[in-house]
């Protein structure tokens, strides 16, 4: 299976704007550790949908989906993000091997890799 044509925009900077719906919540009030698990929700929605692509089937939707319950409908977070991959960023296909988020005075830091996901596929 061929690779895809990666996006040339850093994945960090895509994630950021993926994950508006979440970052739209956040306050001063809101814990480090709070976007910490935001952004890890917000990866793994990204990750999930790559892999089922990738893999032809929804094997993943349907694991989160049992995992999450109504959440994945009703929490109107989980439910933008979930809109949003699929309509803004349906065809970016680079698989999210590690993030880090890190904070200082001006706010978070995300640091992100990407990673092909047809990689184990051409094994």
């Amino acid at each position: 299976m061929a690779s895809a044509a990666f996006p040339t925009r850093k994945i960090s900077e895509t994630i950021i704007d993926f994950a508006q719906p979440m970052l739209a919540q956040v306050d001063s009030t809101t814990s480090q550790e709070s976007i910490r698990q935001g952004f890890m929700i917000a990866v793994t929605i990204w990750n999930v949908f790559v892999l089922d692509r990738v893999n032809g089937n929804s094997d993943y939707q349907t694991l989160m989906r049992k995992q999450l319950g109504a959440q994945w409908e009703a929490n109107p977070v989980i439910k933008a993000l979930v809109e949003r991959r699929l309509k803004n960023f349906a065809d970016d296909m680079r698989c999210i091997s590690d993030h880090h988020v890190s904070f200082n005075a001006d706010g978070y830091n995300l640091r992100a890799t990407a990673s092909d996901p047809y990689a184990s596929k051409k094994r």
